[in-house]
């Protein structure tokens, strides 16, 4: 797990004094962040071997594709995103290591794109994609979060009233996994304020969710996700650890409660911290019903990428206000419950993603 801490330690060590403390800054100097930071993201993914409970899943399906040809692809289950690109490679080689590289080219690159174009201070969204457990599902559910990094470029043409470019985009995502799909109508998050009244809608809305989850379940898998059975499947029968609802409720609440101290354009506030609901909301219900959480994942990019930086200036200024100097220790302090928060992931295992091995650690059956 050392290589977990490694990366934590150089997110922040290396992007204070290269891209400044809170400030959004163009230099050479955070492009060289991006791109250190993107490689090492890329390169930790692309080489490991048997990390993630979803590392022989896959494995297993790039294997398949040795039997299947491409109008094969056409009638199966699997969205085709995702796996024409990994046909093609199969066209070359059959070893299904060379799957993880590509789907790393595909995942974080891109992200870091997203992030130097959004975000206000890149080694804060870098430390908060490692400390709120990101990059340990983006080791995971793959096809997922390549959909999420799509869906997170569509909600800034949402922000800037593209509603075309939006849409567009989502249905791309959909190729790669169809639960993209339940964000179509979620370019409204930009046109709706929240204020206290806001609050308690959602909250009573939140709350009659969760009683009557279990029969609005039963309901959506009569028309959709018809596999997931409410007697049977195991991920409707069992939920998830309620600290991933709590992690999410402390980023929502902070996001609600420093609203109107965060920079930025309204529109692109709003559908910051309805991300933040969002992901809150579907750990919630997932806490109950584990297949819900799923669709938390297509909000963490925007939430903690883009949320997490406006939060931690935020608390800046205002520690600031009260005390000069005193704003560096409020942004030590954030990094230190991102830290802990960290180290629990680590520790309980999380997504399966202890011990870290490489492909160079494989022991081939003669």
């Amino acid at each position: 797990m050392a290589v977990y801490w490694i990366m934590l330690l150089l997110s922040a060590a290396m992007g204070i004094p290269l891209c400044g403390l809170c400030e959004k800054k163009e230099s050479r100097t955070v492009l060289l962040y991006y791109i250190l930071s993107g490689a090492a993201l890329t390169l930790i993914s692309a080489l490991r071997f048997g990390v993630g409970y979803d590392y022989n899943l896959y494995a297993g399906w790039y294997y398949d594709l040795n039997f299947v040809d491409f109008d094969g692809l056409r009638g199966g289950r699997q969205e085709i995103g995702l796996f024409f690109p990994l046909k093609l490679l199969n066209l070359f080689t059959s070893d299904y290591a060379a799957a993880f590289p590509l789907i790393s080219l595909l995942i974080y690159p891109p992200l870091m794109t997203y992030i130097y174009r959004h975000s206000d201070a890149p080694w804060i969204s870098v430390t908060a994609f490692l400390g709120m457990g990101l990059f340990f599902n983006s080791m995971n559910f793959m096809r997922q979060f390549i959909a999420a990094v799509i869906c997170a470029f569509a909600f800034e043409y949402a922000v800037k009233g593209c509603r075309v470019r939006y849409l567009l985009l989502i249905l791309f995502a959909a190729s790669f996994h169809r639960s993209a799909l339940f964000l179509l109508p979620c370019f409204l998050f930009v046109y709706i304020d929240w204020n206290t009244a806001v609050l308690a809608v959602t909250a009573i809305l939140s709350a009659g969710a969760y009683i009557f989850s279990g029969q609005l379940l039963r309901l959506v898998t009569r028309f959709a996700y018809s596999d997931y059975k409410m007697e049977s499947s195991r991920d409707m029968i069992n939920g998830l650890p309620i600290a991933y609802t709590v992690m999410y409720g402390v980023l929502f609440l902070a996001a609600f409660a420093l609203r109107n101290r965060m920079n930025g354009e309204k529109r692109s506030i709003n559908m910051i911290i309805w991300c933040c609901f969002a992901a809150f909301f579907f750990e919630l219900i997932g806490s109950r019903y584990a297949i819900v959480s799923r669709l938390a994942l297509l909000f963490f990019i925007p939430a903690v990428c883009l949320g997490t930086p406006k939060i931690f200036s935020a608390l800046y200024d205002i520690a600031q206000m009260r005390k000069k100097g005193a704003g560096i220790a409020a942004i030590l302090a954030a990094v230190l419950i991102l830290s802990g928060n960290y180290a629990l992931l680590i520790n309980q295992n999380y997504n399966g993603v202890v011990p870290y091995k490489t492909i160079f650690e494989r022991t081939e059956v003669k």
